[in-house]
């Protein structure tokens, strides 16, 4: 199980808040909920869609990062 945030040391939690990728992704649920706020019940779908999008897209980050990290780590 992942670490929780309040139980990582504060130089960790630092660098993690930090990172670019983070700090994008935090915009990016801002942005998602501001959208939400404003739906109208024809507008579901499609903020489905996009949330769904970006949701895949942050996985296959994620899961590059993991390899590029595995693969560095068995050099």
């Amino acid at each position: 199980m992942a670490p929780m945030l309040t139980d990582m040391l504060s130089d960790r939690l630092n660098a993690l808040v930090k990172h670019p990728f983070h700090r994008e992704n935090g915009e990016r649920r801002v942005g998602f909920i501001e959208d939400l706020h404003e739906c109208h019940t024809e507008d579901y779908v499609t903020f489905q869609r996009e949330l769904l999008h970006a949701t895949l897209a942050t996985n296959r980050a994620r899961a590059a990062r993991s390899r590029g990290a595995s693969t560095a780590l068995h050099r």
